[in-house]
C-alpha cells in the first residue's frame, strides 16, 4: 500500500536532474518540499520519450483514457505487479507507459485493531527513493495521471504492512524507462534494500497539513 508520500527539501532540482538524467525541469515547477503527498495532487514524474527523458507534473490517481471523470483516481493510487497484465486500465501501458516518481519517503500506517499508528518510511542510506509507476492522458479531461505499483514488503516490513511500492535502484532506471516489458517486470520484486520505519505524530492524518514537523519522530 502506498496512500501518502513526502519530498523534503533536500530534493532539489538538482537531485532530479542528476539521478534521472533529465535536461530541464517541467514548467512552472518551483520544486518546493511537500511534506504530505496525497492522492489527486500534482507531483513531478519521469517518464521517457523516445528514449529522452522529462520531468512532467501528474496527478496522483491514474486516470483511464476511456474515463469520462476523474471519479475513478481516487480508486487507482495503487496497481498490484501481480495483476498489472490482468487489469484493462493497465496492461496497455506496459510498454510504453512506465514512469518513476521520486520522493524522499512515503507514510504507512499500522493497525492494531482499530488503532492506525503512522510511520514514515525511508530508505536506510538516505538517499531519495525511485517509486516505480504507470502513466497515461485522458484526452477528455486533458489530464495525465499515474498509478504507484505495489508489491509484496519484504519480511522486515511485514510488521508494519504487507504491501510497498516497487522502489527501484538508480542501476534499474534506464531499463524501467526504456526497456521491453520482459526486461522491466523483474523490477517489481520485494525491495531487497533497507528500509527505516520511524513513527511520527497522528498530524500527518489529516491532508491539511503540510510542514516538516510532520517528519519529527515521537516516542514509541
Amino acid at each position: 500500500m502506498c496512500g501518502r508520500k513526502f519530498s523534503h527539501e533536500e530534493l532539489t532540482w538538482a537531485e532530479y536532474r542528476d539521478i534521472l538524467a533529465i535536461v530541464q525541469p517541467p514548467p512552472n515547477s518551483n520544486f518546493q518540499p511537500n511534506y504530505n503527498i496525497c492522492p489527486t495532487q500534482q507531483v513531478p514524474v519521469c517518464v521517457s520519450r523516445n528514449g529522452t527523458r522529462s520531468l512532467e507534473l501528474m496527478h496522483w490517481g491514474l486516470v483511464p483514457r476511456w474515463a469520462r471523470d476523474s471519479k475513478y483516481a481516487a480508486r487507482m493510487i495503487n496497481a498490484r505487479a501481480e495483476t498489472l497484465a490482468e487489469k484493462p486500465s493497465f496492461a496497455p501501458l506496459l510498454e510504453k507507459n512506465r514512469c518513476i516518481i521520486m520522493v524522499s519517503g512515503f507514510y504507512e500506517w499500522q493497525r492494531d485493531g482499530q488503532a492506525r499508528t503512522p510511520y514514515k518510511i525511508e530508505r536506510s542510506d538516505h538517499q531519495p527513493m525511485l517509486l516505480a509507476g504507470l502513466w497515461t492522458h485522458n484526452d477528455r479531461l486533458d489530464r495525465d495521471s499515474y498509478a504507484v505499483i505495489t508489491t509484496a514488503a519484504p519480511p522486515s516490513f511485514s510488521p508494519i504492512h504487507d504491501r510497498t511500492p516497487a522502489i527501484l535502484e538508480r542501476s534499474g532506471i534506464g531499463a524501467w524507462l526504456e526497456n521491453s516489458w520482459e526486461d522491466a517486470e523483474k523490477l517489481t520484486k520485494p525491495y531487497r534494500g533497507d528500509l527505516t520505519a520511524t513513527r511520527i505524530s497522528s498530524l500527518v492524518n489529516s491532508n491539511r497539513n503540510n510542514g516538516p514537523e510532520l517528519l519529527e519522530p515521537i516516542a514509541a
